[in-house]
């Protein structure tokens, strides 16, 4: 049976063979054929997401499952014999869990819990041997809507107010997500949904929290880490300076930017041309290798 870390009040859980999963999925799972550990390795069909130079011990598969009314799509992660550095932050992220999908479950639960809109979680299960992990799994549902880094990609000059809009909500759920003393350490656009046809209140969740911690000190260095990924993932041709500006002065709640808040920006700033140089690296290096098409 799956082990869940103490976690704050978050979705109803229940057990189904050996999976942990959230009350209400019992009969998709079964109609489908995704009841077990063992069935959710085994799934062959639904959509690879493997980025170029992912890792080989992870998998993502967008999968669309029948339902009593329709179709779903859910969202499933595979994890087998992660390497020690990822075993060593599953045991600092302070989420209590023993797999890469036991954290992620766990950071589900305890961010719906602290009013962050984010992933649902469906089942989760893992295989362990003396505490060292196997193989694990986590099934999804997928958010409405799509990533901000492909509307971004779509939208225009006429599209300006749109983007205006989402200064303050995205601003907000990011300090609300900070407060709560939690860092993501991959916060770009592309894990950032938004859905047009919500309210404006409701239509931002995040994804992909495989990397959140909850660290115990040095929490502004990946508060500043989290807001670079934002800026250096956010285009100039869309988002101005003076945007950003005030996007700053909304997550911080003032009305104009002392000393420590431009002393944040400039560390914001720095942290983004490091992330920048590092991305060219990591861009030359793939392509290089053959993975990544020109």
């Amino acid at each position: 049976m799956a082990k869940l870390a103490r976690q704050a009040a978050g979705p109803e859980t229940g057990s189904l063979n050996d999976l942990t999963i959230v009350a209400g999925y019992e009969d998709l799972l079964k109609r489908n054929g995704l009841d077990t550990l063992d069935a959710l390795f085994a799934v062959s069909h639904g959509q690879s997401l493997r980025k170029p130079g992912l890792d080989a011990w992870r998998e993502r598969i967008r999968l669309t499952v029948d339902d009593r009314d329709g179709q779903r799509m859910l969202y499933l992660k595979r994890f087998r014999g992660p390497p020690p550095r990822v075993r060593r932050e599953v045991r600092k992220s302070a989420s209590g869990a023993s797999s890469v999908a036991g954290m992620e479950w766990t950071w589900m639960h305890r961010l719906a819990g602290d009013g962050i809109p984010c992933v649902k979680p469906v089942a989760f299960g893992e295989e362990l041997n003396r505490q060292r992990e196997r193989r694990s799994a986590i099934l999804a549902e997928a958010v409405p809507g799509q990533a901000l880094e492909s509307w971004v990609a779509k939208w225009g000059e006429e599209d300006r107010p749109i983007v205006r809009s989402l200064i303050g909500p995205t601003a907000k759920l990011v300090a609300h997500f900070h407060a709560c003393g939690y860092v993501h350490r991959d916060l770009y656009l592309s894990h950032v949904f938004f859905d047009p046809e919500a309210s404006i209140d409701d239509a931002l969740h995040l994804i992909d929290l495989q990397r959140v911690v909850r660290p115990s000190s040095r929490l502004r260095r990946w508060v500043v880490k989290d807001l670079a990924a934002l800026d250096f993932s956010t285009p100039a041709v869309l988002v101005s300076r003076t945007d950003r500006v005030r996007w700053l002065k909304q997550y911080l709640g003032v009305s104009k930017l002392d000393g420590p808040a431009k002393c944040l920006a400039y560390r914001i700033i720095g942290k983004t041309l490091s992330i920048r140089r590092h991305d060219r690296r990591w861009t030359a290096r793939i392509r290089r290798a053959g993975v990544w098409p020109e």
